[in-house]
């Protein structure tokens, strides 16, 4: 699976991350040939002109790829439920998800099938584990938010019905047992019998 690394894949990390934000900023492949020749490289390190365009499509095809698993992701959330603490979480479980099967479908160059060695395959096994658990997470993380919201939902009816009560009550003043129950019903629950 692994391909021999281009001109680009063998500079620097300094000098990679630089063509990056020359591109972002808008330069053309010839400034940034410019800008490397300006470099204290080696003649044998530079890159030539065909393989900045080469790096660059490659660049904007991942990117393009990124943005459109991104809208597929938001679509998936959407439909998944608008739950913001679980948009990240679900939209990077179904990312990987795309990834992995990206990888797995994917054909080489001959058009034979991508055959995995037993440590690519052990990997991409870890990697489903490792999804699944998120997945689950996620679940049991959706469920104890909802617990304490029904809880604290729960707490705040009590604490408003025993203030109604109290106020039932001392408006009731001197009421005998079955009197103050008929005012609490009225007063509270809107039963008037």
């Amino acid at each position: 699976m692994a391909n021999r690394p281009s001109s680009i894949d063998r500079l620097p990390e300094e000098v990679r991350d630089l063509i990056g934000r020359l591109r972002d900023r808008g330069c053309t492949i010839d400034e940034i040939m410019r800008k490397l020749g300006e470099l204290d490289l080696d003649k044998e390190e530079l890159p030539s002109r065909s393989a900045i365009g080469r790096h660059l499509k490659k660049a904007d095809e991942v990117a393009e790829r990124i943005r459109r698993q991104r809208q597929v992701a938001e679509v998936i959330v959407r439909r998944l439920g608008e739950s913001d603490p679980d948009k990240t979480t679900r939209m990077n479980i179904e990312l990987m998800h795309n990834v992995l099967f990206e990888i797995a479908t994917r054909t080489a160059a001959d058009g034979e099938s991508v055959t995995f060695d037993p440590m690519e395959a052990m990997l991409l096994a870890k990697a489903l584990d490792h999804l699944g658990k998120a997945s689950k997470d996620d679940v049991a993380r959706t469920v104890a938010i909802e617990k304490r919201a029904a809880e604290k939902a729960k707490a705040e009816a009590l604490a408003k019905t025993a203030k109604a009560i109290d106020d039932a009550a001392d408006s009731a003043g001197q009421l005998d047992g079955a009197a103050l129950l008929k005012k609490i019903r009225e007063d509270i629950y809107g039963i008037t019998t």
